[in-house]
């Protein structure tokens, strides 16, 4: 009955539908016959629901629905035994005076992506089905063999007839075979990958029609979605730049296919970029209104909006690794493709960082000598507002009201909500609210651009960032997939297509589970995270269950490969699918709020800024070494079994679910963005409890999300250096496997060395590039009346203009601070493998690998600790002997703020940056391997001129100041 009763109650606020209606632009008033003469305000009023009706209309329904929602509030106050001249009201927008909820909008590119996905699934569909019966286009592709083997089989109908160049009895090392793509794979990668970005276009389209929120939620959204635009035109361009200059380097060294391929992946990956930033900005002030109403409705659609980006980046990868093979039908030009996803990804994730992190630093100062302070979402100034306005005590007695109390506590994310007492207010309360919001939009207003600069940054670097990534890994592991898969694999074939089959089939599963979370009002931010883990489980059984019966059949059927094999095969893809989720939830121990490790550095924070900065490192340690051992096992166990190939398995198994992983991630950044904009914009206490839930989901998951991301890319770089170590080899008429385990010599020693000095020098720079932003923000802002508020203009205009001029300036200054890390990173392998030969260059691969994944590992971990356990404080969850509630206003607040501060660049900019940093290593690696000799005899002078030749670029970029 209480539930029923509340909706009622939304409904007479003009909210029948939630957040779920399809874009309503509702006026609402005390006297309902004021609404005729406000229908032509802008937006124009609707009625309740989805009709467009008349003024007359409208007030006739509003009279009677307000009518029945006056009994039912009646009937709620007699049993609850209140004996009130004021009626009870709804907390969400319970002022008398008028409120417009701004709708949103009907996207006809979204509609047209759908149709487009749809006829592209169809057409994928009689495809396969055309492979089946052998009828569809045929497809070879001619490589050079890794292995002494039998020839494809070409009697069974799946290959069909294969003519060997030179008619050709048998494969052998070094020499071109032929063999038949797996049409039926291909076809069904490109369908699931039309249903992934049909589900992507459906929940743009969805979005995009939900309620922008009241005016103010509104304009905030208006200036920091002017900030992104901004950013995003001056990003794009640079970007397009570097990779036209880098293609051009590369061309010398490779072919017109590979520069071809590697120009659409730069091109994939920054739509996939784009994209997921604009929506995830577009979903913060939605999701902002959808506080007000109840926390599953608010949860699917921060979800919905999360996976917009981690499944867009899933489904590209596939889309644009198949069209590449398919038109080309040659593996090395899929490196060539992952090669433009990581130029771009590298620019996206470090120059993102730079802006981001130095960005916030930058602004904390400015914001300091101008004597604001939203960097606690305001707290001090909403606690100040409401003592004002004498809510903490209504009957004026000297004592805080029981009422207060209650709904101070539900801040906490995990708090036992009675909706009885928290959904309904008094008119008179309900005034004093609305008295207290309308000054907190005068200090919206008043606020210096700079402050919009922290909500611009973290958003571009978590969306951004973590959706380039995950687009890189899975173009770079599917070019692996195809090169070992067709290679070095007795039977080409399957090879190739058991890969294709675990990530597409992972990325329908993402996609299904992506459309439901299983959330209710009085469900605590633990509860909802286990509703998470459940779509989890469905993706990873549905995953293993398809990968098995595929190679049932190859067993049963076409005798292609042994019960062994079929064995090995689905262990290896176990381990891959359970491996990120292990060491995600070793981390969220260490990391989220919920767990006790996070409650000791916020409880001991008391005993200073050195033992907060001491703990949060020894966990950042301890969380460190047990993901690094799971890693070691599992790629042990997978290389023994089947070699390089177990590799590749455990990695596309890995990859499987990070659709879903990435969605969680993205669902972290838009959650704490609405977040912060509710405490900002709101005192209804449910929908900071409702945030609060939601932010401390996303908080942890955007977590696991770097460290699934670094995972993925630990088991991708070593597949990656198989293929190295394979196509190396192989061009020297020599078998590769005979080359692994060789003893170690001094080349190799030097090249280990070496990959742990280039990863250290890449930390240094990167960091301190984020130090030079927030000096140039800082320096920027110093007596500049361009970055200022305009005061001739009423906000949001008089904001929009100056924050476009701060985020240009720091645009172009954050592209500067990132060539120097990106020359560095290129020049690396071109230093080592002319220095100590091709095997120094191995163990530079091999090596950095290893420490970079550490290394990522505790630095992520130390700074999320940090900022969890400030969280924690922020959150209400911390209590002191009596049972109180230590809050923002309190010195360990202050306190766990330095420890933010310090971890805030290691964990969103310094720690992910590391795996861009590998992983374009070792893929310039590749693709310049045959410059590099065994031995460095002849080519060390070499690299001692490109080690100069590299000082004088990183100096240049590093130290050279802007004009």
């Amino acid at each position: 009955r209480r539930r029923f009763i509340s909706r009622l109650a939304a409904a007479a606020c003009g909210a029948a539908q939630g957040p779920r209606g399809c874009g309503m632009a509702l006026a609402l008033t005390g006297d309902a016959g004021d609404s005729p003469d406000r229908a032509d305000v802008q937006p124009r009023p609707t009625t309740i629901g989805n009709a467009r009706a008349s003024p007359d209309l409208a007030v006739l329904r509003n009279d009677r629905v307000k009518s029945a929602i006056k009994k039912s509030l009646q009937s709620v106050a007699e049993k609850r035994d209140i004996h009130e001249p004021n009626p009870l009201q709804q907390i969400a927008f319970s002022s008398d005076e008028e409120i417009v909820i701004n709708r949103g909008r009907f996207s006809w590119l979204s509609a047209f992506c759908m149709c487009f996905s749809v006829i592209t699934g169809f057409s994928s569909m009689i495809l396969m089905v055309m492979s089946l019966r052998n009828t569809s286009v045929p497809l070879i592709a001619e490589e050079t063999s890794y292995i002494d083997a039998q020839n494809p089989p070409w009697d069974i109908p799946p290959w069909g007839y294969v003519k060997q160049p030179n008619a050709a009895t048998s494969r052998k090392i070094g020499q071109r075979f032929r063999f038949a793509m797996p049409t039926f794979t291909l076809f069904y990668s490109l369908l699931s990958a039309s249903f992934g970005l049909f589900t992507v276009a459906y929940f743009c389209s969805e979005l995009l029609v939900q309620d922008v929120g009241v005016n103010r939620v509104k304009n905030m959204g208006v200036v920091i979605g002017k900030g992104v635009d901004t950013y995003l035109l001056r990003s794009v361009p640079i970007a397009a730049a570097m990779m036209t200059s880098i293609a051009c380097v590369v061309y010398f060294v490779s072919d017109a296919n590979f520069v071809i391929a590697m120009s659409f992946g730069a091109f994939i990956c920054i739509v996939c970029t784009n994209l997921g930033i604009n929506m995830n900005f577009e979903g913060g002030t939605r999701l902002t209104h959808a506080m007000n109403y109840d926390l599953p409705g608010s949860v699917q659609l921060a979800i919905r909006t999360g996976a917009i980006g981690g499944l867009s980046a899933h489904a590209m990868a596939q889309f644009g690794v198949v069209l590449v093979w398919i038109l080309v039908r040659e593996s090395n030009a899929l490196v060539g493709f992952g090669m433009g996803t990581s130029i771009v990804a590298f620019y996206t994730r470090v120059a993102g960082g730079i802006f981001a992190k130095g960005c916030d630093i930058g602004s904390d100062f400015v914001s300091t000598m101008l004597g604001e302070d939203v960097d606690d979402y305001n707290m001090d100034n909403l606690d100040s507002l409401r003592q004002a306005g004498n809510l903490h005590d209504k009957d004026q007695d000297g004592e805080v009201d029981e009422d207060y109390k209650h709904r101070l506590a539900a801040a906490d994310p995990n708090a036992a909500i009675d909706d009885t007492r928290m959904n309904y207010i008094t008119s008179e309360e309900a005034d004093l609210r609305a008295k207290i919001e309308r000054e907190m939009e005068k200090t919206l207003i008043t606020m210096h651009p700079v402050n919009y600069l922290d909500a611009i940054g973290e958003n571009i670097a978590d969306i951004g960032g973590t959706s380039s990534d995950l687009l890189e890994t899975m173009c770079t592991t599917l070019a692996t997939a195809v090169i070992l898969g067709s290679k070095a694999h007795e039977v080409p074939y399957f090879g190739t297509s058991l890969p294709f089959n675990i990530i597409s089939t992972g990325t329908i599963g993402n996609s299904l589970v992506s459309y439901y979370v299983w959330a209710h009002d009085k469900h605590s931010s633990n509860r909802i995270r286990r509703s998470l883990q459940l779509n989890l489980l469905a993706v990873v059984v549905l995953v293993q269950g398809v990968a098995f019966f595929s190679c049932y059949l190859q067993w049963k059927v076409y005798h292609t490969i042994t019960w062994d094999k079929l064995v090995t095969y689905n262990m290896i893809i176990g381990l891959g699918l359970c491996a990120p989720e292990a060491c995600a939830a070793i981390c969220e121990f260490f990391t989220s709020v919920n767990f006790a490790p996070v409650s000791w550095i916020a409880r001991d924070a008391d005993l200073g800024m050195i033992q907060v900065i001491l703990r949060g490192l020894g966990q950042g340690f301890a969380s460190a070494g047990l993901p690094s051992t799971i890693n070691i096992l599992v790629q042990i166990l997978s290389f023994q079994w089947e070699g390089f190939y177990g590799l590749v398995l455990l990695t596309c198994a890995s990859q499987a679910c990070t659709g879903w992983q990435a969605s969680l991630a993205a669902f972290g950044a838009v959650s704490n963005n609405a977040n912060r904009l509710v405490h900002l914009t709101t005192v209804n206490e449910m929908a900071h409890h409702r945030a609060n839930v939601c932010a401390t989901i996303g908080t942890t998951t955007s977590h696991n999300g770097k460290v699934v991301a670094g995972q993925n890319c630990f088991f991708a770089t070593t597949s990656l250096l198989g293929a190295l170590l394979a196509d190396k080899y192989t061009a020297l008429g020599l078998n590769f496997k005979e080359s692994v385990g060789q003893e170690v010599s001094e080349f190799t020693r030097a090249g280990l060395l070496a990959s742990i000095i280039f990863a250290m020098l890449f930390l240094a720079n990167t960091l301190t590039s984020c130090i030079s932003m927030a000096k140039l923000v800082v320096e920027h802002c110093k007596d500049n009346p361009d970055v200022a508020s305009r005061t001739d203009k009423q906000f949001p205009a008089s904001h929009i203009r100056p924050l476009a001029n701060l985020v240009k300036f720091a645009a172009l200054e954050c592209f500067r601070l990132t060539v120097s890390p990106l020359v560095q990173s290129f020049g690396a392998p071109l230093v080592i493998g002319q220095l100590f030969g091709f095997k120094g260059l191995l163990m530079l691969v091999s090596g950095g690998n290893s420490v970079c994944f550490s290394l990522n590992m505790f630095l992520i971990n130390s700074g999320q600790a940090w900022d969890a356990a400030r969280k924690y404080i922020l959150f209400g969850m911390l209590k002191d002997e009596k049972g109180e509630v230590i809050g923002a206003d309190s010195e360990v607040y202050d306190t766990l703020g330095i420890g933010e501060q310090i971890g805030g660049p290691l964990e969103d900019l310094t720690g992910p940056a590391l795996n861009n940093f590998i992983k374009f290593v070792a893929l310039v690696s590749f693709v310049t391997s045959g410059v590099y000799d065994l031995l460095p005899s002849r080519s060390w002078p070499w690299g001692v001129l490109q080690i100069a030749i590299n000082f004088v670029l990183v100096s240049f970029f590093k130290f050279r100041h802007s004009e």
